[in-house]
Order: C-alpha cells, then sequence, then structure tokens
C-alpha cells in the first residue's frame, strides 16, 4: 500500500513540474515571441486536473487533509481515534464510494470513445486524465477501508 501511494505522490510531483515548466513556456512564448501552443496548454490543463484530483488521495494518506482541530488538540488520543473512525466510516467511505460510483459511467463513455481535447487540434488522452477521477475515489475509498481495519486490529487485539 505504501508503494502505491509513493508511487502516486511521484507521480503528482511529475504533473506540478509540467503544469509549472508548461504554464512557464506558454507565458514566454506568448509575451516575448508572440506565439502559443494549443498543445502545451492542453498539457498544462491535463496536468493540472489530474494533480488535483490525485493530491487529494495523496493528502488523505498522508493525514494531512483538511480537519478542524480547535477541540481535538484537548482530547485524548483514544477519544481522536474513535473520531477518525466515525468520520472515516461515516463521512469519508460513504463520500467517496459515491462519488466512484457515479465517475464509473463517466470514465466509461470517455474510454468508449477515446475522448481527447474539445479544442480543435488539442491533444488527445483527455479519457486519461478522466480516469483520475475514479482513482481519486478508489484509492480513498481502498485507504479509508484500511484504516477501519487497522483500528479494530488495534482495538481488539
Amino acid at each position: 500500500m505504501g508503494n502505491l501511494f509513493r508511487a502516486v505522490r511521484w507521480l503528482c510531483m511529475g504533473f506540478a513540474a509540467i503544469v509549472f515548466f508548461g504554464q512557464l513556456v506558454m507565458v514566454l512564448m506568448r509575451y516575448l515571441l508572440g506565439i502559443g501552443f494549443l498543445e502545451i496548454q492542453d498539457a498544462v490543463n491535463y496536468a493540472f486536473a489530474a494533480l488535483v484530483a490525485l493530491s487529494v488521495a495523496v493528502s488523505f494518506e498522508a493525514d494531512k487533509h483538511v480537519r478542524v482541530d480547535v477541540f481535538r488538540q484537548n482530547w485524548r488520543d483514544r477519544t481522536n481515534r474513535w473520531i477518525d473512525w466515525f468520520g472515516n466510516l461515516a463521512l469519508a467511505l460513504p463520500v467517496f464510494a459515491l462519488m466512484l460510483w457515479t465517475a464509473i459511467p463517466l470514465v466509461r463513455s470517455s474510454w468508449a470513445i477515446l475522448e481527447g481535447s474539445p479544442e480543435t487540434g488539442g491533444l488527445p488522452g483527455l479519457f486519461l486524465v478522466k480516469t483520475c477521477l475514479v482513482l481519486l475515489p478508489l484509492l480513498v475509498v481502498v485507504l479509508t477501508v484500511k484504516r477501519l481495519v487497522d483500528f479494530f486490529r488495534r482495538a481488539y487485539s
């Protein structure tokens, strides 16, 4: 499981580099040379979309997701573990399972037509980016189930 999220983390770093350098090249070309390439713009857009989607799973795995810790800091570790368990069971699992369920038909139809850029002359491969709409909730659901199982292992061992 750790290797999977390590690979996704490296993929996110690669997407961030594509976004940064692609945007830099686009701006320099447009304002210094007066030319632009739709392919570079599509690459930046695709990389940004994939980065946003996959970084949600990475931050959730690293336990760096948004959480209101106003009360949490004064509570015992055991209380916080139970709150995390409840949040995983009642919030993360159903929300991301529903997200997965609703994304599958969209991604399936995108793959069926090998969907490309909506722009004329743009990059093909939008279907690959839309696959992140399935990968994101799938990764979070798998991680949530693992956390729930680990919680019970520790609680009852």
